[in-house]
């Protein structure tokens, strides 16, 4: 899959945690496709809701690494849970990935001469509303500090207030941009969790277990948005959903073809390979 998408875009790699099974969390790097978060790889490991242990993180990245076709290009996106110096330090040291990780507003950087948390950093800079500023090559993280980072200050139109962003992008544009994939994998939480296949139902309190189950959930996923797409392919959807608009997303989409297949008990599609994410024309409009 990783590479049939390699050649013709970057690969942004999502990685995220959710609370899963019975005290168990599971930590999920996940790959973008038309607006869809496509889990490659995961880890769980007992706990509960809150951050994951940096060493823990970092070990799935090494081998979600390994995975990532030679010479393809790569981008990283992730929350405030994954900037930690050991991942950054590696990030920085050990890939040629972009990157682009929200952070908290009282880390610390060097900025005019000395530590200031990145509020008084904004404070200093004297950023009105909705301003926005990068900041290049700043060490960052006092204690442990990572040098040549880029901090990217953004305005929170909902909450009204800046958030702050840790990054090797060159410019805000390609910064923002590459963080909005990062929203998909919340979609593919939902997807696995209330609104699809109840994997938060689950009480399987074994991590290994756990992991095993997820195995079979991820490949089901896959084959409903495959599914989703020889649906639009084949146009058969013209005779399962509305077609004046699209109101559902691939994996929806996938599972009312699923259902129609075994109501009607017609034959199960052969399903092509993931194809060009540019051959496929879909979107969902909001309700």
């Amino acid at each position: 899959m990783l590479q049939r998408l390699a050649p013709n875009q970057p690969l942004v790699l999502m990685m995220d945690s959710t609370k899963l099974g019975g005290r168990c969390l599971c930590l999920l790097v996940s790959v973008y496709y038309k607006k869809r978060a496509i889990p490659i790889a995961w880890h769980c490991l007992k706990g509960k809701k809150g951050h994951t242990p940096q060493q823990e993180q970092l070990e799935l990245l090494q081998y979600v690494a390994t995975l990532v076709p030679t010479a393809s290009q790569v981008v990283f996106v992730a929350d405030a849970e994954f900037d930690g110096t050991q991942v950054l330090t590696w990030l920085t040291q050990q890939t040629n990935w972009q990157f682009v990780c929200r952070t908290s507003h009282s880390h610390l950087a060097y900025f005019d001469g000395k530590w200031l948390s990145l509020t008084e950093i904004g404070q200093e800079l004297g950023l009105a509303s909705t301003d926005t500023a990068l900041l290049l090559h700043c060490p960052f993280i006092h204690k442990q500090p990572v040098a040549g980072l880029n901090i990217f200050i953004a305005w929170h139109q909902t909450e009204q207030h800046h958030i702050f962003f840790v990054t090797n992008c060159p410019t805000q544009q390609e910064a923002k941009q590459w963080y909005e994939h990062r929203f998909t994998i919340e979609t593919c939480f939902a997807d696995f969790k209330s609104r699809g296949f109840q994997l938060d139902r689950t009480r399987i309190r074994t991590p290994e277990r756990l992991e095993r189950f997820l195995l079979a959930a991820a490949v089901a996923y896959y084959l409903l948005i495959l599914l989703g797409i020889e649906a639009i392919f084949s146009g058969i959807f013209r005779c399962l959903v509305r077609t004046d608009a699209f109101y559902h997303s691939l994996v929806q989409l996938g599972f009312i073809f699923l259902d129609h297949i075994l109501n009607q008990g017609v034959p199960f599609p052969i399903l092509p390979a993931l194809p060009d994410p540019d051959l496929v024309a879909h979107f969902v409009l909001p309700p």
